[in-house]
């Protein structure tokens, strides 16, 4: 198997607090891609704040990260003010809303809320009601970033979350009906957690509802594992370590889910990532825990912490052509469809110029994937961690 590149073995040992990055075989080349590959996983705040005096560091790298330190201390402003505004919106209409993931983790802990950059603010509503809380957030302003290609009440019964929202200060605002994915929407099976009982464990901190850590924990690590095939980048990890610093985890429970939802796998193999990068005493061994994964799974994982998520889609759907031939491919593509025929619902394929055009569109941007071998590579590793996840 391919290992991951320098820079990205590299960028990994660089963010691990428990690890040390050999640096003297890094040539100008090589942190370039690094420094591209801390910026598209959002890790130049965190890098900074380990590294910014390390003089082993070329001078404009430490320069880029510290920019990027200052620009996410700004946005993580704006993003916590937006994120109040929302949940006290909807707060107010009787939605009780819950806010997932980075407007938790950021404030609640990380030790500064810039170390912790997010894309967007996800906040869960029920699912009866998403629809109802969308609207109630349009009504207050909030502006729909790109039109829905099926009708709003189609979008809240199919898709786990509303189309994306700008808020009045910018950010993003991603409002869910789901946790996960509807089963049958993906290529493979997506685990489920009771959100009835999440919404009903969940804690209050400064007048914001948030899923209790243990579901925190879970959430985490079924979302990048199951949903996002590690994609979701080295972050992950420090999600994993700051979240078990400091807060108690009722491991029984967690792993009580694990093997209901058939995650265990997956939370065995994301902990140990943790326990290699960041030496968490939090994290010790739990007897319903599955055994360490491989060298062979680690290394794997590794390479798809660092993996170019902007080039997922297609290397997904080659993946899958690899593990599942193209009967599963067609299921990938048309999860949504299908389950919207299932149900009666149509999908307007008019600003895709149609259904024909749509569908050659995508066979070309596949076609020029194809041709790139470092996205032949990302499909290699992604179907080889299917077949792991499947075994």
């Amino acid at each position: 198997m391919a290992r991951a590149s320098l820079a990205g073995r590299t960028l990994l040992d660089l963010a691990g607090t428990a690890t040390t990055a050999s640096l003297e075989a890094l040539g100008p080349a090589q942190w370039s891609a690094l420094c591209a590959m801390a910026a598209l996983h959002r890790m130049g705040p965190w890098l900074h704040s380990r590294h910014g005096a390390n003089p082993a560091i070329p001078e404009n790298v430490r320069h880029q990260w510290a920019s990027d330190y200052r620009r996410a201390a700004l946005a993580a402003l704006a993003q916590h003010a937006d994120c109040g505004a929302a949940l006290a919106l909807l707060e107010a209409q009787g939605f009780k809303p819950i806010a997932l993931k980075g407007a938790f983790l950021s404030r609640h802990a990380y030790p500064d809320a810039a170390l912790r950059p997010m894309r967007d603010i996800d906040i869960l509503v029920p699912a009866e009601r998403v629809l109802a809380a969308f609207e109630a957030l349009i009504a207050g302003g909030y502006i729909i970033e790109k039109q829905s290609k099926i009708a709003l009440e189609d979008a809240a019964r199919l898709d786990k979350h509303m189309p994306p929202l700008t808020m009045p200060l910018g950010t993003c605002l991603e409002l869910h009906g789901r946790l996960m994915e509807r089963d049958g929407r993906l290529e493979y099976a997506s685990p489920e957690a009771s959100e009835a009982d999440v919404r009903e464990r969940s804690i209050n901190l400064d007048g914001i509802r948030y899923p209790a850590p243990t579901d925190m924990l879970s959430h985490l690590i079924v979302h990048a594992v199951y949903g996002h095939r590690f994609d979701c980048g080295p972050l992950l990890l420090t999600d994993v370590h700051f979240l078990a610093a400091h807060h108690s985890i009722d491991w029984d429970l967690l792993w009580e889910q694990a093997h209901a939802q058939n995650w265990a796998a997956g939370g065995a193999l994301v902990l140990a990532l943790v326990r290699h990068y960041h030496a968490s005493a939090a994290l010790a061994p739990h007897h319903a825990e599955p055994a360490s994964p491989t060298q062979a799974t680690m290394d794997l994982a590794r390479d798809l912490l660092v993996q170019d998520y902007t080039a997922k889609k297609n290397a997904r759907f080659i993946a899958t052509v690899m593990t599942g031939g193209f009967s599963q491919a067609r299921n990938l593509v048309g999860g949504r469809i299908r389950l919207a025929a299932s149900e009666d619902l149509v999908i307007d394929r008019a600003q895709d110029g149609g259904r024909a055009a749509w569908t050659l569109a995508k066979l070309r941007d596949v076609a020029v994937s194809l041709a790139d071998p470092a996205q032949r590579r990302q499909a290699r590793q992604l179907a080889q961690f299917r077949r792991w996840l499947e075994n």
